[in-house]
């Protein structure tokens, strides 16, 4: 990993966890935007997988664990970061894709984990659709962190090339 990669992911990492503890409400979270962006920041495959879940492993450590649901959370986690390798080519309209997929696929994922361990409802059926206002937050955050994370990007490359053009 080269010194500007160390620099981009350090900074979008202290931005997420900033943003996701102190500012933003629950379930408004830049965290499936970061898994989903770190194939464009990163060429590490490790750390495109690995920095997204140590960051909800960081905050579980401080916030406190929520049983085995969590191995279907850190699971999704892993398959949306394989998922954007596949589907984000650095466009807008792949990283709008890559949202949405991945909001869906969290949305199946984790609440089929809610439902295998009874939390509340009697059928999955019932679990899902519980879950459809928190999920349709998530997705409204998830597409903002995207753009906000898109455009940073957008200005970083410009205004690296004007200063390289000089």
């Amino acid at each position: 990993m080269n010194i500007n990669e160390l620099i981009k992911s350090s900074f979008l990492l202290i931005f997420c966890i900033f943003l996701s503890r102190f500012i933003m409400p629950p379930s408004y979270t830049p965290i499936i935007a970061m898994a989903i962006f770190m194939p464009l920041m990163s060429n590490n495959k490790t750390m495109q997988l690995f920095l997204p879940v140590s960051i909800l492993l960081l905050s579980d450590l401080l916030l406190g664990f929520y049983g085995q649901t969590m191995l279907f959370v850190y699971g999704s986690m892993i398959l949306i970061g394989l998922l954007a390798r596949k589907i984000n080519d650095g466009s807008l309209g792949s990283l709008l894709k890559s949202s949405i997929s991945s909001v869906i696929l969290w949305h199946l994922i984790v609440n089929f984990g809610v439902y295998l361990n009874g939390l509340g409802t009697k059928t999955l059926a019932q679990t899902y659709a519980l879950a459809i206002p928190f999920d349709f937050r998530l997705l409204l955050s998830t597409l903002f962190f995207s753009l906000i994370f898109y455009s940073a990007l957008q200005l970083s490359k410009r205004t690296y090339s004007l200063k390289t053009s000089d």
